[in-house]
């Protein structure tokens, strides 16, 4: 009799942890309001950023969820947003069309177990890339028991990524697959979807209110006219002894700037007060030959706005 209890107990048990796990690994990722805060570590100091999902698109026939960074004012109040891309779920696997490609990618694939090798297209380098599936558990997030997927780092220093189901990668929504290095790369620092917040760091986390409009299916007879982020470039680039020229994207900056020139060690060069959407490098400073950093800081805030890199070569 007690073999019998015994195995009726563990039968029982077994079927709570399997069950658990299944309703784990469906956790759906979001297709609308959801919102996630990314920092982006440079020579020149952290860059904050935002996406979210908000409002349906219908692209060659297939419906998506719009994908959307966010511009933020000191108060998290969004001022503009750009167009990333598009995202759909199929089953367990969430595909991205990006922006500036006809051709969607996987983004993620939480069907995933331990061993498992899966192939990821990288934007950044052009090409594919392999990970492998370090382990897989069960953990309690944001409200939910969630599927979490460890990646194995390619170097023993390098940050661990992971998946978590209905949320994302560690790297950031969108930074998924590629290890972070310098000017490139992601860490998640929190996430919101509706009634589910989840904080990846030890401090509090705010996010920015999404409007009510977001996630109306093609509400508007046109797009909404929106200010496109702030984008600083240096041209020409690599330099020589031409002067450069800094420029951003707008005619008129959202607020007044400072460009501030750094070296590739983060030694800071050169400030220039009350930047303009065009302005020249001094003339009176020689940069040395190699790699610099070019940011647009608020004056008020010393928030970073934008941010480019440009090359000094050996004058001809």
């Amino acid at each position: 009799m007690k073999k019998i209890k015994l195995a009726i107990f563990s039968s029982i048990v077994f079927l709570f942890v399997w069950t658990g796990d299944t309703l784990a690994q469906n956790v759906p990722f979001p297709e609308s309001n959801a919102v996630w805060k990314v920092s982006q570590t440079t020579i020149a100091g952290p860059i904050f950023s935002y996406v979210a999902l908000c409002g349906d698109t219908l692209l060659n026939g297939t419906s998506y969820a719009q994908v959307r960074s966010l511009q933020v004012d000191d108060q998290l109040n969004i001022t503009s947003s750009g167009f990333e891309g598009a995202l759909r779920n199929e089953g367990e696997q969430v595909y991205f069309l990006p922006s500036w490609s006809a051709n969607e990618y996987l983004l993620y694939d939480f069907s995933l177990q331990a061993g498992n090798v899966i192939s990821l297209y990288s934007p950044v380098l052009g090409d594919y890339l392999d990970r492998q599936v370090d382990s897989v558990k069960v953990e309690n997030l944001a409200g939910q028991d969630r599927k979490v997927i460890y990646f194995q780092p390619t170097e023993a220093w390098m940050p661990v990524e992971s998946w978590i189901a209905g949320i994302g990668s560690t790297y950031g929504p969108l930074g998924r697959g590629v290890e972070p290095f310098p000017d490139y790369g992601g860490e998640l620092l929190c996430f919101q979807h509706g009634s589910e917040y989840h904080n990846e760091t030890l401090i509090e986390c705010f996010l920015p209110q999404l409007p009510e409009s977001c996630g109306i299916v093609n509400a508007a007879p046109e797009p909404p006219i929106t200010l496109e982020p702030l984008k600083l470039t240096a041209q020409p680039n690599p330099s020589g002894n031409v002067a450069v020229r800094f420029a951003t994207n707008l005619k008129q900056l959202p607020e007044p700037c400072n460009l501030k020139i750094y070296a590739a060690n983060g030694k800071l060069l050169a400030t220039v007060a009350n930047a303009q959407p065009e302005t020249m490098l001094p003339g009176d400073l020689v940069l040395g030959q190699g790699f610099h950093i070019a940011t647009l800081e608020s004056e008020r805030t010393e928030r970073v706005l934008a941010h480019c890199t440009f090359m000094v070569a050996e004058p001809k």
